[in-house]
């Protein structure tokens, strides 16, 4: 029999992805998003429901309405909690980040306690954004693992940082509380070929200015999106999956290599030049290979099709040589 997966925050960038896979080996999904009205955010996930083998349902959920999540999670095997905001300038910290990263975890959460009957596992999609510590660096005196976690930022200080790690906080005191099977996906920035139209996602952002030659500023802790989602869905496969896992490549990527890539894949347009850097080993991202089997794709595939898909679909143009 097919197991029933909820997805939060479905039409996100990630959540895209692993709709996609789950619906690729044949789950039930039950997709959240804020609101039903606007056909065209979510029409990429309808197209994905009706090409692939799985099933797929949308429903409406707002992160910061108590109980909002209830029904959607009643009776499903498993739940993925993606939906938290990626954004690095905001206002009002605390009300455009830290509020629906925390609030939202703990209405999802505990929503999955409420049928704590059916639920077999929760999986949190977090950030290598709550391990990360800029200026006290690993406290293994090397490199960043699933043992470290961010104490440095605050909400005046990198608020995005200080959001996802209270939120993945808040997850852990909640099963800790309620002994509810949690594991956490923390990825670094992610890349990756493009499947719905949006075009909001910080990634795709930072990325459609490189591709139009607009500015190199992509974060060299990267990782692709199948790769992400392919964690997340050994994350509930895998039984002895537990704890935290970094999903990333384990050296920092120049700007340059990117751009080295780019142009030789596209010869007719021009890419910025990029910062030349020395790959510098920071993550230990042994545990995910080990645990759960999980080999990640070559950085160069992240960019070749993350450019081919948002050139494709008029999302970024780039400039001809």
């Amino acid at each position: 029999m097919a197991h029933t997966a909820v997805v939060t925050g479905a039409t996100g960038y990630v959540a895209t992805e692993l709709v996609k896979q789950l619906l690729e080996k044949g789950y039930i999904v039950r997709g959240t998003l804020r609101s039903l009205a606007s056909k065209e955010k979510y029409s990429h996930l309808v197209d994905l429901g009706n090409a692939l083998p799985g099933k797929l349902t949308l429903h409406e959920a707002d992160l910061l309405v108590e109980g909002s999540f209830d029904e959607v999670v009643k009776s499903a095997d498993y739940v993925f909690h993606t939906a938290s905001p990626f954004i690095m300038q905001v206002q009002d910290p605390q009300r455009d980040l830290v509020d629906p990263a925390v609030k939202g975890t703990k209405n999802v959460l505990q929503a999955a306690v409420k049928s704590k009957d059916t639920v077999k596992r929760v999986v949190v999609t977090s950030s290598f954004a709550a391990v990360v510590k800029s200026q006290k660096g690993p406290q293994n005196g090397s490199l960043f693992t699933e043992a470290d976690w961010n104490d440095e930022s605050s909400l005046t200080d990198q608020p995005y940082r200080f959001s996802k790690t209270e939120a993945e906080k808040a997850a852990w005191a909640i099963s800790k509380q309620e002994g509810l099977d949690l594991v956490t996906i923390n990825p670094t920035f992610v890349l990756g070929p493009i499947i719905g139209s949006r075009a909001d996602a910080t990634s795709i952002i930072l990325f459609k200015d490189f591709i139009e030659n607009k500015g190199a500023n992509i974060i060299p802790w990267q990782v692709d999106v199948r790769d992400i989602g392919r964690a997340h869905v050994l994350a509930v496969e895998v039984p002895s999956a537990q704890g935290r896992y970094i999903v990333s490549h384990p050296s920092t990527l120049s700007t340059k290599y990117i751009s080295e890539v780019l142009s030789e894949h596209f010869p007719q347009y021009r890419f910025p030049a990029g910062t030349d850097a020395e790959a510098k080993q920071v993550i230990d991202n042994s545990k995910v290979q080990k645990e759960l089997g999980l080999k990640l794709l070559p950085a160069k595939f992240s960019y070749i099709d993350m450019a081919t898909t948002l050139i494709q679909r008029g999302i970024a143009t780039p400039v001809p040589q």
